[in-house]
């Protein structure tokens, strides 16, 4: 659970806090952020996407150097080699110049605020086209300290690591070791993580305190956007597809809690949906399964398959599994979480599901019917001024009264809160003849 995030020139992001604090001890487990198109939605969301990356980097190249290095050998058995971009099909993990601010020098910079295990944490990095500084703050032993510090000084790379999580010497000379020679392009947690991966489990855990390894793991299981193309990694953990797919015979219980946690949500979501259920075939000791709906149609009950469902119905399929993490403690984060979802259809979702959240929930949204409803504390508005620079902030923090006859949404729709698009005309006319003008120039010159 995160408790607020600090950054500096990141993408659009010039200076930016963004505080999770419900009160001073207590933090919100909804976060719904508004905000107009292009304002920097998405780069809040991408705040958690280059954790996890940072989290996992060192792992991830390692997969995809044996992956790139399988290929490379499967293609000297083809009589015909195709002139292949290897990179295109096995890039790192992240690549830090895509997170920076555009034409800015200075590093740009991001804290995290934590809390795991009821304790609180703060982690921070620093970097330009490679990681710079980078440090994490919690418990060491009984009391709250530096775990570790790295930064680079010059061409040296200074590094404190905290004896009671680093409890072997001898060790701890090998770490020191392994951060000359690969941090800054990959962060000192990712060298911990491969740690833990590539050599002896057991070894690595007696010598390295857990509680850096509570942090490790709380990072790596964000859930972030999981329908969406532009972040599927290795990071997340597989999952099946929820609508066809092919499983071992020894997990058929995971396809019957998933069928029944369908036939909880559409049966009282939609009203045409009498029942959900999986076809399932057995075949050589694997089970094949697809989902079905069965539907009222025109007074008659019919089972449908589901990739035959509406876009939206799909991806509501999708977000289901996506959002249920949050009810089991996780931290989940999702980008336009209304994309193709009728506004009622997702008021109802997350104000069925907003007691019942474990974890944490941090979604975008242009839903302004939630603004009607939500607590103005879960509630948060990114806005811009006429220089580009930016705030998030709940409407808790500001000053306007909100009452039943006077809620959040009308308020939010006045433009009393920011966040709203200012445009109130565009000349389509004036549009229109600059077409027409163009489709002239381009038949002039094919005449002549």
């Amino acid at each position: 659970m995160f408790t607020y995030i600090k950054a500096k020139n990141f993408k659009s992001l010039k200076n930016i806090e963004f505080n999770l604090n419900r009160t001073k001890t207590k933090t919100n487990q909804l976060i719904s952020i508004y905000g107009e198109n292009g304002s920097g939605k998405t780069n809040i969301v991408d705040l958690f996407v280059i954790l996890q990356k940072l989290t996992f980097a060192r792992c991830a190249d390692i997969i995809f150097n044996k992956m790139r290095m399988e290929f490379i050998e499967m293609q000297k058995d083809l009589v015909e080699q195709p002139n292949l971009n290897l990179k295109s099909f096995f890039s790192p993990v992240i690549e830090l110049e895509k997170y920076r601010m555009l034409n800015e020098n200075a590093p740009t910079e991001i804290e995290y605020g934590f809390k795991i295990n009821n304790k609180e944490g703060i982690y921070s990095i620093k970097f330009d086209n490679e990681i710079l500084e980078e440090k994490i703050y919690y418990v060491a032993d009984k009391q709250r300290a530096y775990l570790f510090e790295v930064c680079k000084e010059g061409e040296k790379i200074k590094k404190q690591l905290n004896n009671s999580i680093f409890k072997n010497e001898k060790y701890n000379e090998e770490l020191k070791e392994t951060i000359d020679k690969y941090w800054g392009k990959y962060s000192f947690l990712s060298l911990l993580l491969e740690e833990k991966h590539e050599k002896n489990k057991e070894y690595v855990i007696k010598n390295i305190s857990k509680n850096i390894f509570d942090v490790i793991d709380d990072f790596l299981s964000i859930v972030i956007n999981e329908d969406k193309e532009r972040y599927k990694t290795s990071i997340q953990r597989k999952r099946n597809n929820i609508q066809r797919g092919s499983i071992d015979k020894e997990r058929l219980y995971e396809i019957k809690n998933k069928e029944r946690i369908l036939n909880i949500f559409f049966t009282q979501g939609y009203a045409d949906i009498k029942a959900v259920n999986y076809k399932i075939n057995e075949r050589k000791g694997k089970l094949d399964y697809e989902l079905y709906f069965k539907k009222n149609i025109g007074g008659k009950l019919k089972s449908i398959p589901a990739e035959l469902e509406s876009n939206g119905t799909k991806r509501i399929l999708n977000q289901l599994e996506t959002l249920s993490d949050s009810l089991l403690g996780k931290t989940v984060v999702i980008d336009e979480i209304d994309n193709g979802i009728h506004d009622l259809l997702m008021k109802n979702i997350i104000m069925s599901m907003k007691d019942e959240i474990t974890g944490q929930l941090i979604i975008t949204t242009h839903n302004t019917l939630l603004l009607e409803v939500l607590p103005k504390e879960c509630i948060y508005i990114l806005s811009s001024d006429y220089n580009g620079n930016k705030q998030i902030k709940s409407i808790k923090e500001y000053e306007q009264k909100v009452q039943r006859n006077n809620n959040a949404r009308d308020l939010y729709l006045k433009g009393l809160f920011g966040g709203i698009p200012t445009t109130d005309y565009i000349d389509f006319e004036e549009i229109k003849y600059a077409l027409e003008d163009a489709k002239k120039q381009k038949k002039d010159k094919n005449d002549n």
